[in-house]
């Protein structure tokens, strides 16, 4: 495992890493939503309903909200096993909805707190908790699909049952950084006693991070444009077509964002991103009816291209290069990254570990100068 990054784009790929990492979700928080899901799901599984998680937090690219403190999103199909010959959109939707009320007012859980209220969306319901909230989208299962997973939905703006496969996107998402994937589980192994026991929803492949870049770049450039704020959706999904298994963060969210154009179709007229894992549902719908979000859209892929590749550069010091960084992802992981890497360079440095280069340059390459160690007590020990 590299301590200290060698090159100037590691280094600054390590910050970005560790930038990013500090918006993971934390384990309370994870644990929380977690434990809430999972007592909505039994209540749910009482009436028939299968409940399970879809989204960022089965993907593993949450990322800390910008713009709503503390609040995370937690997506949920409720699946009944219903032919869609004997129930309307409508009707499955209310039904949901009932049993969310039910939920709601006789709430007695102990593992979980009760949600605050319960409101509709065009699509799903939708549970609000202090700290995150729960969009319970109500679904039935596709049965003119080939794929065992394929799901019909409802939407109160389309006549028609609209298509999806979260659980086949998943798979899809995973098998795009495949071979990463595999190293990353088997590097948590260590932590988890085998390879089996590693949640996959725990593993950060470099794929992951990307994602988790543009998503926190994205909630800061559009932090007062809400409406016209790209969906987590068509960014994981353009990311994951135009990744080729970079290994630098820096180097993969570039030339991701350079290959986005690639996989932007034109049918008919109609911008079209399509979900890989489920035929006909397309991520840029709402380009067709709002072209500013298209618009807007290019906007921010232009801003993102701009911001990484003016770290790389930057040339007025590092105290100017942690500026930039912190204008694009926000102050406050900035300075815990740099802390945390601080940290880390110190652990290296005692232990001999860290090398000056000519131009001086931190690294751990062993054709430099040996750094002293520093001992805090006015004086260093050399090696």
């Amino acid at each position: 495992m590299t301590i200290l990054a060698d090159t100037k784009e590691e280094q600054i790929s390590q910050l970005l890493g560790a930038t990013i990492a500090q918006l993971d979700i934390n384990e309370a928080a994870f644990r929380a939503a977690e434990s809430c899901y999972q007592d909505l799901g039994y209540h749910l599984s009482e009436a028939g309903a299968q409940v399970y998680v879809q989204g960022s937090f089965m993907l593993g690219t949450v990322v800390r909200p910008y713009h709503r403190a503390g609040e995370y999103d937690l997506d949920l199909v409720s699946l009944l096993d219903i032919a869609k010959t004997s129930i309307t959109q409508e009707e499955l939707k209310k039904r949901v909805g009932r049993l969310l009320a039910d939920y709601d007012r006789n709430h007695n859980s102990t593992a979980c707190e009760s949600p605050d209220h319960v409101s509709e969306g065009r699509r799903s319901w939708c549970l609000h908790y202090e700290h995150f909230h729960m969009d319970v989208l109500p679904a039935i299962p596709d049965a003119e699909s080939s794929s065992a997973t394929a799901i019909e939905l409802t939407d109160l703006n389309l006549r028609n049952w609209q298509k999806s496969d979260p659980l086949a996107y998943v798979e899809w998402f995973r098998s795009q950084c495949a071979t990463q994937f595999d190293s990353e589980r088997a590097a948590l192994a260590k932590s988890y006693g085998s390879v089996d026991a590693v949640p996959k929803h725990r593993v950060r492949t470099p794929l992951h991070r990307v994602v988790q870049i543009l998503k926190r770049h994205r909630d800061i450039f559009f932090a007062n444009d809400l409406d016209d704020r790209p969906p987590s959706s068509l960014i994981t999904t353009l990311a994951g077509l135009a990744y080729q298994g970079e290994t630098d963060l820096i180097d993969a969210t570039v030339s991701a964002v350079q290959r986005m154009h690639d996989h932007i179709e034109n049918r008919g007229g109609n911008y079209w991103v399509e979900n890989p894992a489920c035929k006909g549902e397309n991520f840029a719908d709402k380009w067709n009816d709002y072209e500013i979000r298209r618009l807007k859209f290019e906007q921010w892929r232009a801003a993102v291209e701009h911001d990484l590749t003016s770290f790389v550069l930057e040339t007025s010091g590092t105290t100017a290069l942690h500026r930039r960084v912190a204008n694009a992802f926000g102050s406050d992981p900035v300075e815990k990254a740099l802390q945390q890497i601080g940290a880390t360079t110190n652990r290296a440095r005692v232990g001999g570990r860290v090398h000056l280069t000519p131009g001086g340059r931190l690294t751990t390459s062993t054709t430099a100068t040996t750094v002293a160690a520093h001992r805090f007590y006015g004086g260093q020990t050399t090696r």
